[in-house]
């Protein structure tokens, strides 16, 4: 019995849903193989990692990816279990993703109260066994920081110059005689010690007439000096004369 074209086409797309079919019942039925031991997880199984796209779009994640060095924490990968003990301070972590090929395991940090979050896990496979970790990382918004204020203080230094003139003072040493017997201070800009000024009064010549009268002549010792002058001049004159 021989094919029509039309029929023959009708059976291969018949065939073709019936593949579509059983691709769709196989992945549901593994889909739905996938669980977890952990309360606070919702387990998954499809390809996701660190790079992908939509990797904090998934079981309620949002934010963008948080990776591991941002966290503190102990285990991890290759291993069955993740200690995170300290978040970062500039995010704000939205939830956890901790995966074992394809499965992974979706901890919201709601359900997961405040850090510590001990003994994070990957869903359990074959029948029950617990993978070990093959990579995990967070999701978080980034918190903004308050501006910090900035004082600057400015020292300004002001130098003074100040300039000493010296005066010069000459003192005389001859003394000054005035009608005064107080002694003359002399004073200027620069510290000099007194100088006393002594005043000598001239004493009086009384004239012979106002000399009281002793009743001793001295008109004739006046004429004996004259004589005696004279006498000396005349012997003056003639040893000049002498020699001459």
């Amino acid at each position: 019995m021989r094919l029509t074209p039309l029929r023959r086409s009708g059976l291969l797309a018949s065939a073709a849903l019936a593949a579509v079919a059983s691709l769709v019942l196989a992945t549901s039925a593994f889909a739905d193989e996938v669980t977890t031991d952990d309360p606070r997880a919702q387990p998954f199984s499809q390809f996701i990692d660190v790079n992908h796209p939509e990797a904090c779009t998934v079981g309620g994640l949002s934010g963008n990816v948080v990776l591991p060095g941002k966290f503190v924490y102990t285990g991890g990968d290759n291993q069955q279990h993740l200690n995170i003990t300290g978040l970062p301070e500039d995010v704000e972590v939205t939830g956890m993703l901790v995966k074992a090929g394809d499965v992974f395991n979706v901890y919201l940090a709601d359900k997961l109260g405040e850090a510590p979050w001990n003994e994070l896990r990957a869903p359990v496979v074959d029948g029950g066994n617990l993978p070990e970790i093959g990579q995990w990382f967070g999701c978080g918004v980034a918190v903004e920081q308050p501006p910090t204020s900035t004082t600057t203080t400015t020292t300004t230094t002001t130098t003074t110059t100040t300039t000493t003139s010296e005066s010069t003072v000459t003192h005389s040493s001859t003394p000054t005689s005035t009608s005064s017997s107080e002694p003359t201070t002399s004073s200027s800009s620069a510290e000099v010690a007194p100088t006393t000024t002594t005043t000598v009064a001239p004493v009086p010549v009384a004239e012979v007439d106002d000399l009281a009268a002793t009743g001793f002549g001295s008109a004739w010792m006046l004429g004996l000096g004259a004589a005696l002058v004279a006498a000396g001049a005349a012997m003056v004159l003639v040893m000049r004369r002498r020699r001459v």
